[in-house]
């Protein structure tokens, strides 16, 4: 066997970046953090305006939910960015 054979694979850079982000500290609670509390307000929002059309289609309701959680999914993506 050669001296290339021997050596264990070196991680991948998936593996490498768990690692780091494990090592570097506590995040804390995810429902501390600020973007938890403005989601759930649009989510409300959602429910709410489900319950008033009271399982009847209504387009612009309909158009209004999915801006909501066109928002709500905005706000949670910016918040994995930071």
């Amino acid at each position: 066997m050669t001296g290339a054979q021997n050596r264990p694979a070196a991680p991948s850079p998936s593996a490498m970046a768990a690692q780091a982000a494990r090592l570097s500290g506590d995040f804390g609670d995810p429902a501390d953090h600020p973007a938890t509390g403005q989601v759930r307000e649009l989510l409300d929002q959602v429910i709410a305006i489900r319950e008033a059309t009271d399982g009847e289609f209504d387009l612009p309701s309909l158009a209004k939910r999915a801006e909501l959680l066109a928002a709500a999914h905005d706000t949670l993506a910016a918040a994995l960015e930071d």
